[in-house]
């Protein structure tokens, strides 16, 4: 028995990202894990508040492994709420997970 609480399938997707606290000029780097149609995962060396509103533009990613209707479901620039924010210990540093479902579907 499982504890997915995912309700679309994820596809995993190499790129890179920028983010900000909404209406915030402060921006952080990122590396985008993966999506799906209702949200994103993604890792950072900074916390992010939970229930926080940020912005992502997507700066580079790598399509090698991607359907064409994954590409068509990727976005460039959304806005989001971050769902939760974990923290990922490695041996020289801190990273975090964090994952985000999108405000706006179109």
């Amino acid at each position: 028995m499982t504890n997915e609480k995912r309700m679309h399938e994820r596809s995993d997707c190499k790129g890179l990202i920028k983010w900000s606290y909404f209406n915030h000029s402060i921006f952080f780097g990122g590396e985008l894990v993966n999506f799906s149609p209702k949200g994103f995962y993604f890792e950072t060396s900074e916390a992010v508040k939970t229930g926080a509103t940020i912005f992502i533009q997507l700066t580079k990613y790598f399509p090698e492994n991607l359907s064409s209707n994954d590409k068509e479901l990727l976005r460039n620039v959304c806005i989001g709420e971050v769902i939760h924010c974990n923290e990922i210990l490695e041996e020289d540093s801190t990273r975090y997970g964090v994952g985000i479902t999108y405000f706006s579907q179109y």
